[in-house]
C-alpha cells in the first residue's frame, strides 16, 4: 500500500481529479476544501504525503503548511500554485525552517503524467520507510 495522501485545495474539481489519480496509484485518500480544516484533518488522518495549495481563501498554505509542521506529525509534501513561484518558495523555506523532509513543487497547472510520477515516487519512499522502520 502506497499510503494516506491528504489533499487540501479550496478548488473541489481539483481535488477530486487528484483523489482519483492518487487512488488508481494505491492512496488512501482524503480531501479538504476548506483551510481552515486542514491541521485538524491532517491530525486525524496522519497522511504520509500532503498536497497542499499555496493560494487559499482564510488560510492560505503558508500557515496551513506552518501549523501542519508544528504538529510534529511527519508527512512529505507537494506544494502547488498556479499564481507564481513566490509563494512556493516561502513555503520552501518555511518547511526547510522546520526540516520537514522531501518537498515537492507542482505548478498548476499541471499535467496527469507529472503528478502522477510524482505520487509514484513517493510511494516508494512511503513503502522503503514502511520496509525498515526506525528505532
Amino acid at each position: 500500500m502506497p499510503g494516506k495522501l491528504l489533499i487540501v485545495d479550496d478548488q473541489a474539481g481539483i481535488t477530486k481529479v487528484v483523489s482519483l489519480i492518487a487512488s488508481k496509484a494505491g492512496f488512501d485518500t482524503r480531501s479538504v476544501t476548506i483551510s481552515a480544516e486542514a491541521t485538524e484533518t491532517f491530525i486525524d488522518f496522519k497522511p504520509d504525503v500532503v498536497i497542499l495549495d499555496m493560494i487559499m481563501p482564510e488560510k492560505d498554505g503558508i500557515d496551513v503548511l506552518n501549523e501542519i509542521l508544528l504538529t510534529g506529525i511527519p508527512s512529505r509534501f507537494i506544494l502547488t500554485s498556479g499564481f507564481g513561484d513566490g509563494y512556493l518558495r516561502l513555503a520552501e523555506g518555511v518547511a526547510k525552517f522546520h526540516d520537514a523532509g522531501r518537498v515537492s513543487i507542482l505548478r498548476k497547472p499541471f499535467r496527469r503524467q507529472e503528478l502522477t510520477e510524482l505520487l509514484e515516487s513517493l510511494a516508494g519512499e512511503v513503502r522503503a520507510a514502511v520496509a525498515t522502520p526506525t528505532g
